[in-house]
């Protein structure tokens, strides 16, 4: 019998970890582990194409079974790209619209040194707008309708109260929130419909706490660290604000009522620099228990920073994530990566904008991404119309090429899977073009990859 011509799968990766390596197909996220010498004569042998009774001399039936049933070897006819379409086209399929931001006004109490609001460039007759009310539970009723067309059926729906920032509005909150609670009342909105208020805390009060409490909805609080690290950057508008005390009594407030409250904490080098004392604040200070999110800063002209940056970023996300997960505490960055490792499912996207979200401008006017919300760039139709349909309008299709998967240099990275792009608004304001490659995400990407992979390794010794 003629024996098959195999090739390696181009999208094979070799990690090494002493005289174990590990050899990791980067779309399918599958992976075997193999003694030094066989992984590099493997990959000396089947990189143009060898005879299987040649491979056989090194690796026993039973082996080579594994490495063709992983993907690690294919038959030299199959073409590598096949997969890869498979699977853009799949992710594309199973891309539900499920989340909305809702933006109550475009106006903030804060002028922090990192915002990525304020990159874009804004007219200077620019002025700061409020949601109405009536817009407010418009919006949900459009979000209901919208998702009920083309979100998963029965799947759960996330709202995010958003601006600048939207305590500037309580009547519009409060509109939005008790409507929300009436369309799942009537099932209009699935029951697991989740409000979440995006908020820097300054003007949270008893009052809107009780509010929060009695609807159950939860809060994410940005607070960056310890006083002197958080003030560096969180500036309030009007002089004489401790930002960090008021955003302290504001997540006591909220802790007191029993809302659940997640932390979000922007790297900044200050914070890069002084991590260890920052996870201490965080875990002994604070005591947090509901979750919390490291933020990479976006790109800001504000806040210049070099690859050296990133990469320390990076391994404070993997920290944290260690120190976490002792502790049973939910850290939103990483975990992305890592249920798309464990679960195997690779990411279009590590943002909403491919088709997953819409987002309410204080007007009415739906766009795909809050970031440009002051210049108004990337919103198209309105609530108000009553035929437009985002998704027949192909507002997210123009995004999808953002993906890792669908740009050309990242397809040669070990981390293409996982990886999820990082933040298109802010490759366009670093490099002009969303479509280029997001740096900043880069050695989150390929560090916490290899970590995962040398855990994996660690969970079978």
């Amino acid at each position: 019998m003629e024996s098959k011509k195999l090739k390696l799968s181009k999208w094979c990766h070799l990690f090494f970890f002493g005289e174990i390596v590990a050899i990791y197909h980067a779309l399918s996220m599958n992976i075997i582990f193999m003694d030094e010498k066989k992984a590099i004569l493997l990959k000396n042998m089947a990189k143009q194409g060898s005879d299987e009774l040649f491979l056989s001399v090194m690796f026993n039936d039973s082996e080579i079974k594994e490495l063709l049933d992983n993907g690690i070897l294919i038959n030299e006819s199959i073409s590598d790209d096949e997969q890869l379409n498979s699977l853009r086209i799949s992710l594309i399929e199973d891309t539900k619209l499920d989340l909305m931001y809702l933006l109550l006004t475009d106006n903030c109490n804060m002028k922090c040194r990192y915002c990525f609001e304020d990159s874009p460039e804004i007219s200077c007759d620019f002025k700061p707008s409020m949601m109405s009310e009536e817009t407010a539970c418009k919006s949900i009723d459009y979000f209901s309708w919208v998702t009920n067309k083309y979100g998963r059926p029965g799947g759960k729906r996330v709202i995010h109260l958003y601006g600048g920032e939207p305590t500037l509005n309580i009547p519009a909150l409060k509109s939005a929130v008790i409507r929300v609670f009436e369309l799942k009342e009537v099932n209009v909105l699935p029951k697991s419909t989740d409000v979440i208020l995006i908020t820097n805390g300054l003007l949270m009060d008893e009052e809107l706490a009780t509010f929060l409490a009695e609807y159950k909805v939860a809060v994410g609080l940005s607070i960056d660290g310890p006083e002197n690290l958080n003030n560096k950057y969180r500036i309030a508008k009007k002089d004489g604000v401790n930002v960090s005390a008021k955003s302290i009594q504001a997540y006591n407030t909220l802790i007191g009522h029993g809302v659940t409250v997640g932390l979000s904490a922007t790297l900044t080098p200050e914070v890069v620099n002084n991590f260890p004392k920052v996870l201490s604040y965080f875990i002994n200070n604070l005591k947090i228990k509901d979750g919390m999110s490291f933020n990479i800063l976006h790109f800001s002209p504000a806040v210049p920073v070099d690859g050296e940056y990133y990469e320390k970023a990076a391994e404070c996300l993997i920290k944290a994530f260690e120190s976490f997960r002792e502790l049973n505490i939910y850290e939103e960055r990483m975990m992305r990566k890592v249920k798309s490792f464990v679960n195997q499912e690779a990411m279009l996207a590590d943002c909403g904008i491919v088709g997953n979200q819409i987002v309410i401008a204080p007007d009415g006017q739906i766009g795909v991404c809050q970031d440009f919300v002051k210049t108004r760039q990337y919103y198209y139709g309105s609530i108000y119309d009553k035929d437009y349909d985002p998704v027949k309008e192909g507002i997210f299709s123009k995004w999808r090429e953002s993906s890792p998967l669908f740009k050309p240099g990242c397809l040669d990275c070990e981390a293409v899977a996982i990886c999820g792009g990082g933040c298109p608004a802010s490759i366009e304001l670093m490099a002009g073009d969303r479509n280029s490659i997001d740096v900043r995400i880069c050695p989150h990407s390929k560090l916490t990859l290899k970590w995962l992979i040398y855990e994996s390794l660690q969970s079978l010794m």
